[in-house]
């Protein structure tokens, strides 16, 4: 018989969590981070915090996550979502897209507030963790403030704006129905610039929208959005931050907007074992899975099957069997390349040329999918097909699909020296034991097999290392690091009750004022005046430096001037 109640189980649940925070919220997330940097040694979390001692903004990433981030770094989206803590902190969440095609999650950032100088500090720190490894392409939604970020820490990076919140403007500031659909091809369509050029114009004109000031300022922009002027640019498909609204509505299902900072923390370790797993999955599912040949190109769709992966192998597979359609209109010769060029049944009038050259052998394409998604093209298989090619031709094979995306990256720099090499080395590493978790937990004999096989090969490692595992620890100084202030976020608050108000004021009554301004509607630890005169010296790009402690800014960005604001680092070096 139970001595207790469900109250009974909640109410010490409550305690426990009580107790957890003893020391403050904030304290308690950066001591559960520095335990993380225990059981991960390439863990690494920056933080800020104002003149009051309060926490400003939080970064962190642990090892995988930067060994994730130097293979599919390439393209990185990141968009902010609220109301994943009581501070209402905004919760960024750095992620691409890994070689099965999956969310991988780079690293995680809560911001102090939405402003130039912190994104800009978000970004130069992510990038000084991640070994100065610039994406290609940046993915968000448009704000302002991060655009200007992105321009001032990314400048090469091309920007490319999302195009489902282009779609949801477009609803809000044009009335006119068809312009959506106008709109939405305009985005899409694989225009070249000619064509997208004659189509925006005969259709705004038509539309009599000449003059509205939205379709002006976005037409301004369409370099950043519209296919025509981004065909060639690398995106792993990437069109629109669905994936980031698709992850901020998956973490959302671990959070609540009552989060403590630590909950939060914690909650967000649970997401990433989540992704982590789903990854794991793909890449049993595609090391086993061997597929019925459908294309008619057997030799040619074999050699893509145990090639790429089960995700990527299907979109590959609808590309050979696009060469059925393909009409063949000749070929001509320029010394060692050949030209040739195809229509499409629906298409006619649209000619696509294909250049071959044996010698090398290089297959290029006018059409530009190889240069925008990583995968050859119909008119490139249809080459191939004349040609008399059984495989894919090594010049269009791009690793970051392949099954053995991080086992190649990790035996291609078994030799190199430097951080970012230890990284995907790192990165390789643990690939290869999950697969080994997974495939060792199924059966009692097979994980005692495999406890003691690990066991026997940490011994050996620490031996041949002279019994110790090297590596510099350097242990933060006791720190202060108090809860942080209400932050005030971008947009509308929930609807209710009014920011501010209050359903017990008396009517005709004095309303309660700030102490610091003398306003009303909040108190001083809210006050925006306040964190304004806090946040005068807002260290920008002011951090730690892994290996170089003296430094307090990322490399590239060392001024020496001294902050108001202190920026931390827990770090533990690995060395290899």
């Amino acid at each position: 018989m139970l001595r207790f109640t469900k109250r009974d189980l909640y109410n010490y649940v409550h305690s426990q969590r009580i107790a957890q925070l003893n020391d403050g919220d904030a304290a308690a997330a950066i001591s559960y981070l520095e335990g993380k940097v225990n059981a991960d040694m390439m863990t690494v979390a920056r933080y800020t915090k104002t003149t009051g001692d309060q926490l400003g903004s939080l970064f962190w990433a642990d090892g995988q996550m930067m060994a994730d981030y130097q293979l599919f770094g390439d393209v990185l989206a990141f968009d902010a979502t609220y109301r994943s803590n009581k501070y209402k902190k905004p919760l960024v969440v750095f992620s691409g897209s890994n070689h099965h095609k999956q969310t991988a999650i780079f690293g995680f950032a809560l911001l102090q507030d939405e402003e130039v100088r912190t994104y800009r500090w978000m970004l130069l720190n992510m990038l000084d963790v991640m070994e100065s490894k610039k994406p290609s392409v940046v993915v968000t939604d448009g704000d302002k403030a991060m655009r200007a970020a992105i321009a001032d820490v990314l400048p090469s990076a091309r920007h490319r704006l999302c195009g489902w919140h282009l779609e949801k403007n477009c609803v809000l500031r044009v009335k006119e129905p068809e312009f959506r659909k106008v709109f939405k091809k305009a985005v899409y369509a694989n225009f070249d610039v000619a064509e997208f050029e004659e189509y925006w114009r005969t259709a705004v004109k038509s539309l009599g929208l000449m003059e509205n000031s939205w379709v002006k300022s976005t037409y301004e922009l369409r370099q950043s959005w519209a296919t025509a002027y981004l065909r060639g640019t690398f995106c792993t498909s990437y069109k629109t931050t669905s994936r980031c609204e698709g992850i901020n509505a998956f973490v959302k299902g671990f959070l609540k907007s009552t989060n403590s900072l630590l909950e939060l923390v914690q909650s967000l370790d649970r997401v990433v074992k989540d992704y982590r797993n789903n990854e794991l999955t793909a890449q049993f599912y595609s090391s086993y899975y061997t597929p019925v040949l459908t294309t008619g190109l057997d030799k040619i769709e074999l050699f893509a099957a145990k090639l790429y992966t089960r995700a990527v192998f299907k979109e590959v597979r609808k590309q050979i069997k696009g060469v059925g359609s393909l009409l063949f209109l000749g070929k001509d010769s320029i010394s060692t390349t050949s030209v040739y060029k195809f229509s499409s049944v629906g298409n006619r009038s649209r000619v696509r040329k294909v250049l071959y050259d044996p010698s090398e052998p290089k297959i290029e394409c006018d059409c530009m999918m190889w240069n925008s998604e990583g995968i050859p093209c119909c008119h490139i298989f249809c080459v191939m097909k004349y040609e008399g090619l059984g495989e894919i031709p090594p010049g269009l094979i791009l690793r970051r699909w392949c099954k053995d995306a991080k086992e190649w990256t990790a035996s291609s720099t078994c030799d190199s020296l430097g951080h970012t090499s230890r990284l995907l080395r790192y990165g390789a590493l643990c690939s290869s034991m999950s697969v080994v978790a997974k495939l060792a937990s199924d059966d009692a004999a097979d994980f005692f097999l495999a406890r003691d096989a690990l066991t026997s090969l940490a011994r050996r490692l620490q031996l041949r290392r002279g019994n110790t595992v090297a590596q510099d620890e350097r242990v933060r100084e006791q720190d202060v690091v108090r809860d942080p202030a209400v932050t005030r976020t971008k947009g509308a608050p929930k609807r209710g009750r009014e920011m501010g108000s209050s359903t017990n004021a008396v009517p005709g009554g004095k309303r309660r004022c700030c102490t610091s301004c003398g306003l009303p509607s909040h108190t001083k630890r809210t006050c925006m005046s306040q964190r304004e005169t806090s946040q005068a010296g807002y260290p920008e790009g002011t951090s730690a430096t892994i290996g170089d402690p003296s430094s307090g800014e990322p490399s590239g960005n060392r001024s020496g001037r001294s902050c108001s604001e202190v920026c931390l680092m827990i770090w533990v070096i690995f060395d290899m």
